[in-house]
Formats: C-alpha cells, structure tokens, sequence
C-alpha cells in the first residue's frame, strides 16, 4: 500500500547531519518523507519558493546566513512565512531557539551528542504539519465568518427598518443597532453609549407596556412583539412596530435578543381614517333606517378592508430570530417592498414580496426592467418627473403610483425612498420601500 508524502527541505550545511535526518526519515512506517537538500542558506530560499515543500528542516548555523536571517527573507509580500519551519540548534542555542518561534518558526528540535533528535523528528514533523493544518483551517473559517457577517451586514443596512440586538444581562443595553436609526434623527453611536438610549426615547404612556414585554421576553423566552410611541430628536411623535427573538447557542444557551423596528406611522394613520369611516357608517346606520341592509353591507366591507390593514401591520418586519439566515428571511418576505433602482431605474435589487406582488421572477426583474416597465402610463409619467428630482433631492415621500401586474391586473402602491450617494455627491442608488394601498383606495371611494 503506498504512504502519503511529505516534501521536506533539508537545509544543513553538514553532510553527516543531511544523511542522519535521511535515514531517521526513511523508517518512518507512516509516511514517505521526500528530501530535498541545501547547504547553504541562499541555495534553501530557492528551494523554498520554488519547490514549496510541506516543512523545512532549518539549520541555524549556515556559511552564509543563520536561521533567524532566513526566516526574514523567506516571509512573503504579506509578511508570512508561507511554510512550516522547524529549526535545529546544538544544545547550547536554546534561547536562540526561542527567538526563531517568535520570529515565525512552527518548532526546534535541539540537536543533542546522542543523536536522540532524530528518533523525534519524524513524529515532530507530522505534529507541526497538523498544527499547520489546524492554523490554516482556523483561518479560512475566521475569512469566512468575517465575508458573512459583512455580506449580512450589508443586507441589514439595506433594510429600511431598524434592526438591533440588545444585551440579557442589562435589559434594554443595546449591543448593535442599525444606520437606520437615523430615521429619528440620531447616530447608532450616540444610542450605544447611552445604556437608555431606546427607553429613553418611548413615549411615557407607552413606557410601562414596554418594560413588561421585555422582562415576560425575558423571563420566558419567548418572542417580543409590541406596537408603542418613540420621539425623534425634533420631538415628533411616529409609530413603531417592534419584533424580537431570542438568539441561543447551539446548547441551548441563551446569547442576547435580536430585534427589529418597523416605522407603522402610516399604517396608524390608515387605521385612525378607517376607525373614522367605520363610526360614520355606524351612524348612517342609526339614522337612515329605510337603508339598513345597504348601510349593513357598506359597515361590513368598511370592517373587513380595516381587518385586512390591521393584519397587513401584524406582518410589518419580521424578528430576526438568527442573525444571519433570518436577516435574509425578513428582507424577502417582509409585508412591504424593498427594492433599489440604479440611475437609470433599472432594478438592482428586488425582496420577494414585490415579486409575487409583480407575478414575475427574479430573473426577469434584477438588471433587465426599468421601474417605468411595470407602470401605467400616467403613472410611468409621474415617476420619471418624480425620480429626477429625487436623484437630486435624495428623498421621495408617499407618491402614489399604479403598477400594472403580469396578470393584467393592476396594484396601487405607496413609494417612499432615500438615495445613496458617492463620496463626490454622485446618484449611485436608491434604498426604496412600497406599501400596497389597493385596499385603503378602495375604502375611499366607499360613498
């Protein structure tokens, strides 16, 4: 059965020391070690780029350098030292030895007078391989968790709404919070530093409602959901919607709370106007007793659009219940559109929502439609006026647009959107979001 490989370059000035590491080498009953030799410690750095053996097996004293000039001329552009060194030094070098580890060697072996050196080389140089190998693994899997969490993080600031996670050990201490945040007119720095930054900012009514939800969150576990007032910096009053997980280790351990903030002013304010529309009707009803059945059915479809926009807010943001999968699940199918348009108003990017809300895939939208695609034509003509000045202005607020679905059918939509710019002030893209407002049209032109 033929042994796996490992290409070792010896650099040794002494023959007799070359020869002993070859034959301790070759009765290695595990591995096939396969030599190459230098004797001088330029000849070696050849070797080293050329070949780019699995492990050297360095000689500190050489005719022409020592180990520790060699370690620094064999680091690469990037300042590492691309393979694994183990350094031998005579009984007498020890803290030159240490020096080499600090240096960039993987491991020494001090050559003693018995030779005994050479009954551990073969198992030392598996052993530095493997920490090699483990070292290298550790890298890539930290790579990886670093393009993760940047891809993720991307994703989140993309979102419209403002994310967040919070501390378990001091409620209400925010650990992470979102660039959105500046939708109420503060820096994410400034609510980090403050350990009441969100309390802070509730409304006093709402502030009691709150703190319960939070400690029942915490005390059972289970997911956070209310609806409460927060103040912007210039004392506004807007509606929020506010969805929180708990994250647990893979024991079961729980690790902090991720959440997310929906701005539902509107969405409020749709509510107040159906409340509005419901107790006129009732009082129709009371007053125009000859009309009861068509009062009844006008109340009814009254009550039925306002279900269905109560329930439209239930669904506005999803929690985050992990901090990378379902960052994605809550930008796809939260009850909104989220999507960015590049200068020309081609789609770059488009949730999952306003597909199925457009009857069309992903591969027909991203990089091929304009927006003006899926308009009608009077609206196509308001949006090309309105996206001009918007790419100027950097802000669009409810334009009332009607889009004209796969089906033939058509969907009236509320768009509202933010441009993000290039450090010379350039249009690089927008960040916009959708509501759907068919149902709330229709309840206006309820007579």
């Amino acid at each position: 059965m033929t042994k796996p490989q490992i290409r070792v370059l010896v650099v040794e000035d002494d023959l007799v020391d070359r020869m002993a590491c070859r034959r301790a080498l070759a009765q290695d009953p595990d591995y096939e070690f396969v030599l190459s030799e230098a004797e001088t410690g330029r000849e070696g750095l050849q070797l080293a780029h050329k070949q780019k053996p699995d492990c050297v097996l360095l000689d500190y004293h050489l005719p022409d350098m020592n180990g520790l000039e060699f370690l620094a001329e064999l680091r690469n552009d990037l300042g590492e030292i691309p393979v694994p060194v183990m350094m031998l030094t005579g009984a007498d070098n020890a803290s030159v030895a240490v020096e080499a580890m600090k240096r960039g060697a993987q491991d020494y072996l001090v050559k003693d007078v018995n030779r005994q050196y050479l009954e551990l080389l073969p198992a030392v140089i598996q052993r530095v391989l493997r920490e090699r190998r483990m070292l290298m693994e550790k890298k890539q899997v930290e790579e990886n968790l670093v393009q993760a969490e940047a891809k993720y993080r991307f994703l989140v600031e993309q979102i419209p709404a403002i994310t967040y996670t919070t501390a378990l050990d001091e409620p209400g201490k925010l650990l992470y919070i979102s660039p959105q945040i500046q939708q109420l007119g503060f820096s994410p720095e400034e609510w980090l530093a403050d350990p009441d930054g969100l309390l802070k900012q509730i409304h006093p009514e709402d502030r009691a409602l709150m703190r319960a939800e939070i400690a029942r969150g915490y005390e059972s576990g289970e997911s956070l959901r209310c609806e409460y007032r927060l103040f912007t910096r210039a004392g506004e009053v807007r509606w929020f919607l506010n969805e929180a997980s708990l994250v647990r280790h893979a024991s079961g351990e729980p690790l902090f709370l991720q959440g997310v903030l929906v701005d539902i002013t509107k969405d409020k304010e749709v509510e107040a106007e159906l409340h509005l529309h419901r107790r006129r009707l009732e009082e129709m009803v009371a007053n125009r007793t000859t009309q009861f059945e068509k009062q009844t059915e006008i109340l009814k479809s009254a009550n039925t659009n306002l279900a269905n926009k109560l329930g439209a807010c239930t669904q506005a943001g999803n929690a985050l219940k992990k901090y990378a999968d379902q960052l994605a699940d809550l930008y796809h199918n939260a009850p909104c559109s989220y999507y960015s348009l590049d200068p020309d108003g081609v789609f770059i990017q488009i949730n999952d929502t306003g597909l199925n809300w457009l009857g069309r895939t992903r591969e027909e939208v991203v990089g091929k439609m304009k927006f003006t695609d899926l308009l009608t034509p009077a609206s196509g003509k308001t949006f090309l006026e309105s996206y001009q000045r918007f790419k100027e202005d950097g802000w669009l607020r409810d334009l009332q647009l009607e889009i004209a679905r796969k089906d033939g059918t058509s969907l009236s939509v509320l768009l509202n959107a933010s441009a993000i710019k290039d450090a010379a002030g350039r249009f690089v893209m927008s960040r916009s979001m959708m509501f759907d407002i068919t149902d709330s049209k229709f309840a206006e032109q309820v007579p």
